[in-house]
Formats: structure tokens, sequence, C-alpha cells
């Protein structure tokens, strides 16, 4: 099963190959473009995909590995929260009277520090 941070690189990777193309398709149009505009074109096309590949390359570095510990304190968190749910509301799903969305935030945390 893939990670958050692999899906979000598999992604980044997905729009460079395909703005990458799309500059390829564009040097496949050049040969219909007249002669005094080649190098115009030529110049247009490499600032293009040297844009590209540092927009992307950016992108990357900024993806960050969630650690172990921050995996398994969210899954505690959301388990804990379901638990506090269920004693909080009632079997239509209302808060139980004088309790609030803060009283479950409350005992989540807290069934979470015990886990």
């Amino acid at each position: 099963m893939a990670t958050t941070e692999e899906k979000a690189i598999a992604a980044i990777n997905a729009a460079e190959a395909l703005a990458l193309s799309n500059v390829q398709l564009i040097r496949e149009l050049k040969k219909i473009i007249p002669k005094p505009f080649d190098s115009l074109t030529e110049a247009a096309i490499q600032t293009q995909s040297m844009g590209i590949q540092q927009v992307a390359q950016a992108e990357r570095a900024v993806v960050k590995k969630v650690s172990k510990k921050a995996r398994t304190s969210r899954r505690n968190l959301s388990k804990a929260l379901r638990e506090a749910n269920l004693k909080l509301r009632t079997k239509s799903g209302k808060l139980r009277k004088g309790k609030t969305q803060k009283d479950v935030m409350r005992l989540a945390q807290k069934l979470k520090k015990k886990m």
C-alpha cells in the first residue's frame, strides 16, 4: 500500500511528465512555424522545460516523510475519537445533553494518552 508521501511524489512525477510531453509536442509543431521564428521558439521551449523541471524538483522537496511516531499518534487519536463519539453521542448521532464537541475531543485526547 502506497503512503501519502509516495502518492504525492507520484502525482508530481506524472504532472512533470505531462508537461514535458506538451513541450515535446510544441517541438514537433515547431516544424510548421516559419523559419525566422525558429530561434525564438527553441529558446522558449528550453526555458519552459527548465522551468517545469525546477518546479517539480521544488515540489518533491516539500513533500515530507511522516515519522512513525506521528502515524501511530494519528491512528490512536482516530481510534480514541471513535470511542469518545460512541460514549458521548446518542443512537441517532446527536450529542448527549450538556456535551459539546469540545468534550468529545477532550475525552479522545484522554483516551489516546492511555493507549
